[in-house]
């Protein structure tokens, strides 16, 4: 298993190195991420057609930056995660929007477990209301620990911080929710 992820990471690192002297060959990366970009950014903005403009200016963005990318030791796709959330929030500062929240129920069990002591149907909507209340860094933070399953490490990378600022941030935003939707003692 682990010679299999050090294969993959070996690939990758060819496929990125080959995409740098060669951009032709970028095709291979857009293939084998496209997909989980793409239903990242859908789950942000919930319409097929601006889903898939905005994912183009994302693969278009990380071609014509791919000379700058360096291995950190995160995968590959946190950078274009990085990429796609700021995409996403440069789409709802123009249009002046207030992003909302779309979420299957584990993944909401899973933040309510965090939250709050109780999961009814009524805690389960006041979540959800208290998400779409948060600031769009706070939610996208959220989003990528609860509903990506995304490491600090890997949070920490995708917004440009150290893991323990990001683990911060994260549980900052959560006690932020927390005083949204917890009544008041």
């Amino acid at each position: 298993m682990k010679e299999q992820a050090s294969k993959i990471k070996v690939t990758e690192k060819h496929l990125i190195e080959a995409a740098k002297l060669n951009p032709a060959r970028f095709a291979p990366i857009y293939d084998h991420y496209y997909k989980q970009i793409f239903l990242f950014i859908f789950k942000k903005v919930r319409n097929e057609e601006l889903t898939a403009d905005i994912t183009s200016k994302v693969f278009l963005k990380a071609l014509l930056n791919l000379s700058k990318y360096e291995d950190r030791g995160f995968p590959f796709s946190s950078w274009l995660y990085r990429i796609a959330s700021n995409e996403v929030n440069m789409h709802y500062r123009k249009a002046n929007k207030k992003q909302e929240v779309e979420l299957n129920e584990n993944d909401l069990q899973t933040l309510l477990d965090e939250v709050s002591s109780s999961s009814t149907d009524e805690q389960m909507e006041l979540v959800i209301n208290g998400l779409n209340q948060l600031p769009l860094e706070q939610m996208d933070l959220i989003d990528l620990r609860f509903f990506e399953k995304r490491s600090f490490r890997e949070i920490g990378e995708i917004i440009g911080t150290t893991e323990g600022n990001a683990k911060i941030k994260v549980y900052r935003a959560l006690d932020k929710l927390k005083k949204i939707i917890l009544p008041k003692s």
